[in-house]
């Protein structure tokens, strides 16, 4: 089995409510489809005999969630699509260490890098060598660099891992393939004698699939892992990656995520495991939390509010959904989760259209859809790019998801220094001088980008929103599109009102726990009208389109 140097940068190649809950809202839920397609091979049936539908195991996992997570904002980057430090068009690692500043300011904890593996794709998620990095994007110095960088300023990084897949193009599956007598055959799910035919991720046979009932399989990508985690191999794991989201975490049996989870955590409890879980039912995810990850991406969440993959604009951020069942929704994960088990809550990513798109580009909605996001309890992700309402949608070959992965936009004419030309097509979803750029927004008080800031901010400094205890008071004139969450107990608490629809609510709640006086909204700073009396039910007016954060203090 090959072995993994330290020191290389080669690159060779319920319950009745929550069933309704989940049928309302979860219906469109389902994986995306594969990024670029290929001949396909008939492999549907050689592909579910090796991915068994997962069951619950009777434990959970032995290790608590990093402390540092519990309620981290994540940052994700697509670092071709970032900043060019070289001019060349192509983001690089190198560009993000230059725009630290920029990602800090937001108010992130963590960043997220996609692949940053050698691969033949754009994506990156073929990967052809596990332990080096994309030259495109620089050197294992040029990370090692942005690790050291990062982390002086208390960030961390996180790795995207593969553990599912891998490029036709690696070595070990060009060597095994149509060579029966190869060592590596055993390695991969191949379908017929002459190792021609194979599973591949979403029957993609650009990606052929790991057989994890290996044991050198278990062992070849474990020892991967710890590389990413120990950079310059002297044990010390601080100037490392700090863990990884998992890609594709629903195809690997749970055995292997068992064992990737021990090698990582033996090596670095502290270090993070992110589970990409594309899941329909919410009830389902608790499997993935037993020995496997310490924090899930919530997609059950997203569908609701987004639609999902298959109705895109469909969900509550919409006005079309029922925004009355979220807080079922909410309470019975919490009810059949572990209390370790992180969700982290996000309204767009790379495999999705952008959250700019799917609200019609309603500069409103997306204000409302990021109030909301940042009032949720535990961990969330804001995807680049969101934060000053790029646009993106699926696209047409051969460019298919690049045009929801297109370069972030740092300048109004989108020309300058450090801003990425690799994707320019003339029906890209970005322009010049759209009003979507960091400079067109940068400093701007009633740019997006000033309320995400603004809003990130806010959650860092408010107690009760960023560690408080979440619950989903009841009111009357809530009707479908409006929500109430309760962050904190006692005084302190913060009411956040959301109204998803086109017309006013009018509503009336009890049993809130402020003091007696006049309720401020926290995001625009003056205080309601109606002065609030512990006594009595508190009637409050919640425009078209609106959010309000309410605090007594």
């Amino acid at each position: 089995m090959p072995g993994f140097p330290h020191r290389t940068n080669q690159r060779p190649l319920q319950k009745g409510l929550f069933a309704l809950a989940a049928a309302t809202l979860l219906a469109a839920c389902a994986a995306p489809g594969p990024t670029e397609t290929v001949g396909l091979s008939p492999l549907s049936e050689a592909t579910s005999a090796i991915a068994p539908t997962p069951t619950a195991a009777p434990t959970l996992i032995p290790y608590e969630s990093p402390d540092w997570f519990q309620n981290a904002v994540l940052y994700e980057v697509y670092v071709r699509s970032f900043y060019d430090s070289d001019g060349d068009g192509t983001g690089d690692l190198r560009g993000v260490e230059m725009k630290l500043d920029y990602i800090e300011s937001l108010g992130a904890d963590a960043i997220w890098l996609m692949p940053i593996f050698p691969s033949p794709s754009l994506h990156g998620y073929d990967v052809t060598d596990f332990v080096a990095v994309n030259p495109e994007y620089g050197t294992l110095a040029d990370l090692q660099s942005l690790v050291a960088a990062a982390h002086a300023r208390g960030l961390r990084i996180l790795l995207d891992f593969v553990p599912s897949h891998l490029s036709e193009q690696h070595p070990l599956f060009v060597e095994a393939y149509a060579n029966p007598e190869s060592e590596h055959t055993d390695w991969f799910v191949f379908t017929n004698d002459a190792n021609t035919l194979y599973a591949g991720f979403a029957n993609n046979t650009e990606m052929p699939r790991f057989n994890h009932y290996n044991p050198e399989v278990v062992d070849y990508l474990n020892e991967a892992a710890l590389f990413w985690l120990d950079l310059d191999g002297d044990g010390d794991f601080t100037d490392g990656m700090d863990g990884f989201r998992v890609d594709n975490a629903t195809f690997p049996p749970q055995e292997f995520l068992v064992s990737l989870r021990q090698a990582v955590k033996a090596a670095n409890p502290e270090a993070l495991l992110l589970g990409e879980t594309w899941v329909p039912d919410p009830r389902s995810l608790s499997i993935y939390y037993q020995d496997q990850f310490d924090a899930l991406f919530d997609f059950p969440l997203y569908s609701a509010l987004q639609g999902g993959p298959n109705s895109p604009g469909d969900g509550v951020l919409n006005g079309k959904g029922f925004a009355s069942l979220l807080g079922p929704l909410f309470e019975e994960q919490d009810e059949r989760y572990p209390v370790e088990g992180l969700r982290v809550r996000f309204i767009s990513n790379h495999d999705t259209d952008r959250i700019a798109t799917e609200v019609r580009r309603d500069p409103t909605r997306q204000r409302l859809a990021a109030s909301l996001l940042a009032c949720l309890p535990g961990p969330l992700m804001v995807y680049y790019g969101e934060e000053i309402g790029m646009p993106g949608q699926k696209g047409t070959s051969p460019w298919w998801d690049a045009y929801r992965r297109a370069p972030l936009d740092w300048y109004a004419a989108e020309q300058g220094p450090g801003q990425a030309t690799w994707f320019l097509q003339p029906d890209r979803d970005n322009q010049p001088h759209d009003g979507i750029s960091v400079e067109e927004q940068d400093g701007n008080p009633t740019s997006l980008l000033t309320w995400y800031r603004s809003l990130l901010g806010l959650r860092r400094s408010t107690p009760a929103v960023q560690e408080g205890i979440a619950a989903f008071p009841d009111a009357e004139g809530l009707g479908k599109t409006g929500l109430l969450i309760l962050r904190g107990e006692g005084p302190a608490s913060v009411l956040c009102a959301y109204n998803f629809g086109d017309e006013p609510l009018d509503i009336v709640v009890s049993g809130l726990p402020f003091n007696a006086g006049q309720l401020q909204d926290l995001l625009t700073g003056p205080p309601l009208p109606v002065e609030f009396d512990p006594a009595a039910p508190y009637t409050f007016t919640l425009p078209p389109l609106s959010s309000f954060w309410l605090s007594g203090d």
